[in-house]
This record gives C-alpha cells, structure tokens and sequence, in this order.
C-alpha cells in the first residue's frame, strides 16, 4: 500500500463520491449515521420485495460508518450491476470484480469495475492487511439470492436463511436485509497477485 492513501491516483467517478472528515471517498453501499440515529432494524413491507429492511441514511449526510452496508443501497447496487464503490453501472458482459474471503461461494459486497477494485484495495487499510486471504473473484455475471432474518434467538443474535429472488413464501416467512451474490465460473486470484499483474495497467 502506498504511504498515503492521497498518493494513489482517484478514479474520477470515485472522486465525486461524498467524502468523510479526512477527505476519503466514501464508497456508495456504506451506511452514513445522522447524530439521533440508534441503530434500530427498520422494517416495511410492500408487494415487491414482502418484509424488508429500510435505512432512512442519505449519503453525504452525517458520518459514514465504513465496513457497515447500507441494506437499500447494497441492494440497489446488487440489482442494477452498479459499482459498490464508485456507483456508476457496469455494463453488460464487461468484467467485474468481487473482493472478498477466499473461495467464497457467495460475495455480500456488490461488483466493482476493475479499475474501483484496484483503488479499493491499494487505500483501504483492512484490505491492505489481510493480504494473501483476500481474494479477487473476476467474472462477467452472477446471481442472486436473498439473504433474509428468520427470527431472533434468545440471545437476540439474529437468525438468517438464502431464499431465491422473487420466492413467494420468503415475503410472509422472513425479511429481506441483503442480496447475495454468487459468481458465474469464477477466476480467483489472491488480492496481490492481482494487483501486482493488473494495477499497474489500470492506476496511472
């Protein structure tokens, strides 16, 4: 990683994204905190997606809590093959890029363009450390499955379940928070390995 996030080139559509107080480019699925926020699920229920869970945040308002999804903005991104750093649309049978755990069967963090991917892993610091565990996924397509709240233990931990997209009876059963997505015939490559072959070509 460089000595300075500041010293790595900034994608222009990353450079338009709201920033945090030190001036990082806040990426489009993190949730952002107004000041009388106290963390409660909120839950609605429409005809499209059954129960599902809501965020009342607006980026670029309050403070971003990095490594904590937005649950409407996460699926959108999910939905519309949007960049979950930059936002702006990956087009059809372009290459995308999953970061993530290696051989994960399944990505809770939407695609990235290649060149968002690059950046994302030379600036964010829990990338950087992970190091040989953190795996880039490349691939063209990918489905998704929903990712819902069954319950609540008795310990309040929440219980969760994969329905497929659409299922009827997932809307009665359990709440919609997260899409999943799973990867078309992946090729993975350790987040360095990478990196060493490919930002070279994609950050200046």
């Amino acid at each position: 990683m460089s000595s300075s996030w500041r010293d790595v080139p900034m994608p222009p559509a990353v450079a338009r994204l709201p920033r945090n107080s030190a001036g990082r480019p806040v990426p489009g699925n993190i949730a952002w905190y107004e000041a009388d926020d106290d963390g409660a699920i909120l839950v609605t229920r429409d005809d499209e997606l059954g129960g599902h869970v809501t965020c009342p945040c607006t980026p670029g308002r309050g403070t971003p809590r990095f490594g904590e999804q937005c649950p409407m903005q996460q699926r959108l991104l999910m939905r519309q093959r949007r960049c979950g750093l930059c936002t702006q649309a990956i087009t059809p049978l372009a290459q995308l890029v999953f970061v993530g755990e290696s051989d994960a069967a399944y990505y809770l963090e939407p695609p990235l363009h290649p060149l968002c991917a690059a950046y994302a892993l030379k600036v964010c610091p829990v990338l950087h450390a992970a190091g040989e565990s953190i795996e880039v996924a490349l691939t063209t397509s990918y489905t998704l499955a929903e990712d819902r709240i069954t319950g609540v233990s008795a310990d309040g931990a929440l219980r969760r379940a994969v329905f497929p997209v659409g299922d009827p009876a997932a809307h009665h059963l359990a709440v919609l928070e997260f899409y999943l997505a799973f990867p078309h015939t992946p090729e993975r490559l350790t987040a360095p390995t990478w990196l060493a072959q490919h930002a070279p070509k994609l950050l200046p």
